[in-house]
């Protein structure tokens, strides 16, 4: 639309990934506010990443539903130097272009929750090792991730329930598990925002008030180690926005 006078479009300076666990179920109010919490954070020239993952089994298994980048707008040298006539017309497809975004990333989010299926439970840390090379291998300086899911790990590796509850977990302990296991993450510098922290499917499951915090140290642990910061943690909701 603006021709020769068209701006090169730069590499995104920011970048949001909001990665769904279909592995638990969330009811609408969670659902709302994940896709509430990721609105509010976009803006002009952001990339935008929706993963989901599950366990292994017919069609449920990482998937990547949207991946794009929203267009840039163009700072006050580059409008003056622009005809009033291309000026309309650019900001006319930028406001549709907006709606669409929201469009799209409500669609992907919400289609990425569990259907209120009966999907096994799944292996946390190896998924989660596997999609920190999504976020690791993007370019943008500044790198988001909100991340739905209980951080309930239950694997051949280890579980963090005991007798239907929530177990109070050792977080050393189960640190010193996971690095005997191999298993590695590069989160490339990433703040890592959880939403669904210690939720469970069953209400009537007990979860103390020691699980959900050593379940917590655990994960900032995790995420030390793995080049990266645990900056907002939801239990279930989070309370905090995205930076």
């Amino acid at each position: 639309m603006l021709g020769d006078a068209a701006p090169t479009v730069p590499a995104s300076p920011r970048a949001l990934f909001v990665i769904i666990d279909e592995t638990v179920a969330a009811d609408d109010s969670l659902k709302r506010a994940v896709v509430d919490k990721t609105l509010r954070y976009l803006r002009p020239g952001d990339d935008i990443i929706v993963a989901r993952f599950a366990a292994y089994i017919g069609e449920h298994y990482t998937q990547l539903p949207l991946k794009g980048q929203l267009d840039p707008t163009l700072d006050e040298e580059a409008r003056f130097s622009i005809s009033k006539r291309a000026l309309v017309g650019f900001d006319g497809c930028m406001s549709k272009q907006s709606n669409f975004v929201k469009q799209r990333v409500t669609s992907a989010i919400l289609e990425s929750f569990n259907p209120n299926e009966d999907i096994p439970k799944t292996e946390l840390l190896g998924n989660l090792s596997s999609l920190s090379e999504v976020v690791a291998n993007n370019e943008a300086p500044r790198k988001t991730v909100l991340l739905f899911s209980d951080m309930l790990e239950n694997s051949d590796l280890t579980t963090f329930y005991r007798q239907g509850a929530v177990r109070v977990i050792e977080p050393d302990a189960e640190l010193a598990k996971l690095d005997a296991s191999g298993i590695q993450a590069d989160w490339g510098g990433a703040s890592i925002y959880i939403m669904g922290a210690g939720l469970v499917g069953d209400t009537s499951a007990y979860r103390s008030k020691q699980a959900l915090s050593a379940l917590r140290s655990f994960w900032t642990g995790y995420f030390q180690r793995s080049q990266a910061t645990l900056k907002g943690w939801g239990e279930p909701m989070l309370m905090v926005e995205l930076q």
